[in-house]
C-alpha cells in the first residue's frame, strides 16, 4: 500500500503552489516595480508577502516615464502673470516688457505647461 492518496496528492499541490508563489509573485513585483515609481526591491517585497493584491499595488503606482524628473511645479497662466508682476515690480523689466507679456498670456490662450 504505498501509493498516493488524495491527502497525499493535495499536500503535494498546495505545496508546488506555494513555492510557485514564492517565485512567480515576488518576480513579477520585482519586474514591474522596476517600471515604476514604487521601485523593484519594493515590488519584489510585495509580491512575495502579498502575492496578487502586492502586484496590483505596484501596478496602481505611476510609471517612471510619467513622472516629472525635473520636478518644475505646473504653472498656470495666474502663476506666469504673478512671476511678471514681480519682476516689473523689483524694476527688473519695464512696463512695456510686462504689458507685452501680460497681453502674450492673456490673448494666446496660455495655459502653461499642461
Amino acid at each position: 500500500m504505498g501509493g498516493l492518496g488524495a491527502p497525499e496528492i493535495i499536500l503535494i499541490i498546495v505545496a508546488f503552489g506555494s513555492l510557485g508563489s514564492m517565485i512567480i509573485f515576488p518576480v513579477w513585483g520585482y519586474n514591474a516595480g522596476a517600471k515604476r515609481t514604487i521601485g523593484a526591491v519594493p515590488g519584489l517585497f510585495l509580491g512575495l508577502f502579498l502575492n496578487f493584491i502586492g502586484i496590483i499595488i505596484v501596478y496602481c503606482t505611476p510609471k517612471i516615464a510619467d513622472k516629472n524628473f525635473f520636478n518644475f511645479p505646473p504653472q498656470s497662466s495666474a502663476d506666469e502673470l504673478q512671476k511678471f508682476k514681480q519682476l516689473f515690480d523689483s524694476g527688473a523689466i519695464t512696463e512695456s516688457e510686462y504689458n507685452a507679456q501680460k497681453n502674450r498670456i492673456l490673448n494666446s490662450g496660455y495655459k502653461g505647461q499642461y
